[in-house]
């Protein structure tokens, strides 16, 4: 239900508007095109944990920036990344997202590190990120850096397939108020109000967000076993009008402060609190018994600290760093609840001690403890996880300072597997207009909790229930990757960006079903058949990610790109060809991307999003293509009303009334993403 606060923002609003703003109609420097000059002279900071320029980065990096974001209407983080190459964006239902680099997707992905602001979003529970419960003001994100390919020798495990940092403003870029509110027939009101602030030496802001997003569609003609296990087949009539139970309701709250104490200093002191409440339907495992429809309400809470400081000591190249921060979070769902409280520390030094050599050393700690609620379907033990780190990095500057050559590595202690090597070699030559980069690295993800002491009964009938089981046979799954790319820059309005690669995947999870073993439960009078954790996969594939960006004139700006990838996956000894197969049906081999912004007046942006997947792998059983190409069509049309008021008018999937983009996962069902209209109120005073 709509929150009656939120329904009465837009009248407020409009009011607000027209007795402070005038009827001035000049444009905010925010809405003007920048050349791409300003994206080559950028610092980034997710290539090695300091500020390096855009165009030095030996990696495969794309930046999603603020104007990207506003131009593809995108409401969530994850509709952000869509603009990413190499980043698949796979939505399951209304509330949940299945996100992943170069393959190996699904809702639990589990070889991506995600961060905001640095602080590690994944969970080590089952090493990936719960989405749904990821949310920041989207006009307060300054840009998303995206780093393809294993990033293990800085960032450390879980960075295997690259990392995904959400970087927001700066309290100094953030002042006054700005207020934002929409309502559409999918998205069912939401709205933001950010308040900012100063003082002789630090600067501050405070905001508050909520939002209300409706559930998908169901294929009433199907019965709801075949919905939940298999994909509903995507289609433009009104057969699919049944409702799902998955809508999402979501409150978040928090504050920045940066300081500088003095003139080679700057603190930063960043806060969050949210609560999500999200519905769930799947088929629920009964143990004995036939399985059954069921559906819950699932409910997220968190919140977070997170502390920077950093000091030059005698020049910029040498700089201290130190990164503080805790996180709570707390979830209940059908299967299980857990509170995990998290405590992290971590120092950094750059030193330029020799000529032409910048050298990084850095060490960290984290300890995350949870606390675990079981359910009669899964058990888990309450467990703390610690890790230690420490890293070295070299960057080179040869010839010149056209060529230069970075080594580095990290070793990392888990309780499962020891101490983990993760090193890389990187190389890059630049000249003025151009630069050519290429790099070895390998990656680890380690064991998590769930692989080392789950039971979860999975399935069931008459008689029996399988259950899976984590009992430490797991071990950390490897890659090492083979890079290259090139950065084209032939003027101060066109850059080509091209990457190739090769991976190959040791120790792959999979499971084992041992019949041979099943046993009776004398207690509860049905049988037991163990599916054991394990690894037991190999793999190998290839690839290219390209993109472009051309200023083609003051009113017009194209963008565009194209993921290439192949996986090819094998089994072991006790792998099974099912489980080969359904990694490679996790992600399309091609996919495509078209963004046209255009500006025909000072105070008028129209803007159009192109996305298309390829089919994705056929499943060996039924022949079938478990999801099948599908485009996305996207449109903005944005009105600078006056100086402080925007309005935006947007559109998303646009072609089809009602389509799928992923199969039915282990706790929740798919269902259809259906297509989405609203309206955007800004106002920034």
């Amino acid at each position: 239900m709509r929150s009656k606060a939120l329904q009465t923002i837009p009248i407020g609003l409009l009011y607000w508007c027209a007795i402070s703003t005038g009827s001035s109609t000049e444009v905010s420097p925010d809405l003007l095109h920048k050349p791409l000059t300003e994206l080559m002279n950028m610092q980034v900071t997710s290539a090695l944990k300091r500020d390096q320029r855009y165009f030095d980065v030996a990696s495969a990096i794309y930046v999603i920036s603020a104007s990207d974001i506003r131009h593809a209407g995108a409401r969530s983080i994850p509709e952000a990344l869509r603009l990413a190459p190499g980043v698949e964006v796979q939505q399951i239902n209304a509330n949940q997202f299945a996100i992943s680099i170069r393959g190996h997707n699904n809702m639990f992905a589990k070889k991506l590190l995600v961060l905001m602001d640095g602080r590690p979003l994944y969970s080590p529970t089952f090493s990936g990120t719960w989405w749904l419960a990821q949310n920041y003001p989207m006009e307060d994100i300054e840009r998303i850096e995206v780093l393809r390919g294993p990033s293990g020798a800085v960032w450390g495990s879980n960075a295997a397939n690259g990392i995904i940092n959400i970087i927001t403003r700066s309290a100094h870029d953030t002042q006054g108020l700005c207020i934002s509110t929409g309502y559409g027939n999918e998205e069912r009101g939401f709205g933001s109000i950010r308040y900012g602030g100063s003082t002789t030496r630090a600067d501050w802001r405070f905001y508050m967000m909520r939002e209300n997003r409706d559930g998908g569609a169901l294929d009433k003609t199907k019965p709801l076993s075949e919905v939940l296990f298999a994909l509903p087949h995507p289609s433009d009539t009104a057969q699919y009008s049944n409702r799902a139970p998955d809508s999402r309701q979501m409150t978040q709250g928090g504050f920045r402060l940066d300081a500088t104490p003095s003139k080679r200093s700057k603190l930063t002191l960043h806060g969050d609190s949210y609560r999500v409440d999200a519905g769930a339907f799947f088929f629920e495992a009964v143990p004995g018994k036939s399985p059954r429809n069921s559906q819950s309400r699932n409910h997220y809470r968190g919140h977070n600290l997170l502390l920077k400081y950093e000091q030059g000591v005698l020049t910029p190249s040498n700089r201290i760093a130190l990164q503080l921060f805790t996180d709570q979070t707390t979830m209940h769902t059908r299967f299980f609840g857990e509170t995990r409280t998290t405590y992290d520390g971590e120092l950094q030094f750059d030193l330029a001690l020799l000529p032409r050599n910048l050298i990084s050393l850095g060490y960290s700690h984290r300890n995350s403890r949870n606390k675990v609620t079981n359910s009669d379907l899964f058990r888990l033990a309450d467990h703390t996880t610690k890790i230690d780190s420490w890293f070295f990095n070299d960057d080179i500057t040869l010839m010149n300072q056209r060529w230069h050559l970075i080594a580095g590595l990290k070793d990392e202690k888990n309780e499962y597997s020891g101490w983990e090597l993760q090193p890389h070699i990187r190389t890059i030559w630049q000249e003025r207009q151009w630069s050519l980069w290429a790099a070895w690295s390998k990656g680890v993800r380690i064991p998590n909790q769930i692989e080392n002491g789950m039971q979860f009964d999975v399935n069931s009938g008459a008689g029996y229930t399988v259950r899976a089981i984590g009992d430490g046979r797991t071990k950390p799954e490897r890659v090492r990757a083979y890079e290259a790319g090139v950065r084209f820059h032939p003027d101060d309005h066109t850059l080509l960006q091209a990457t190739a690669f090769w991976m190959r995947y040791d120790n792959l999870s999979d499971t084992l079903t041992d019949k041979a073993h099943a046993y009776l439960d004398a207690t509860h009078g049905y049988q037991v058949v163990p599916v054991w954790l394990l690894n037991a996969l190999q793999s190998r594939q290839h690839g290219i990610e390209a993109d472009v960006s051309w200023q083609a004139s003051d009113w017009a700006t194209l963008k565009g790109s194209y993921t290439y990838l192949h996986q090819n996956v094998t089994a072991g000894n006790n792998g099974t060809a099912f489980a080969a197969a359904t990694y490679a049906q996790q992600s399309p081999e091609q996919r495509y991307t078209l963004a046209t912004y255009f500006k025909p007046s000072s105070t008028t942006e129209l803007d159009f999003n192109l996305y298309h997947w390829g089919k994705f792998r056929q499943n060996l059983k039924t022949k079938q293509y478990k999801i099948p190409a599908h485009t996305r069509f996207d449109a903005r049309l944005s009105w600078q009303a006056t100086r402080a008021m925007r309005i935006d008018l947007n559109g998303h999937n646009l072609f089809h009334k009602r389509h799928v983009e992923n199969q039915a996962e282990l706790f929740e069902s798919a269902s259809l993403i259906e297509r989405s209209l609203f309206a955007k109120l800004t106002v920034e005073y």
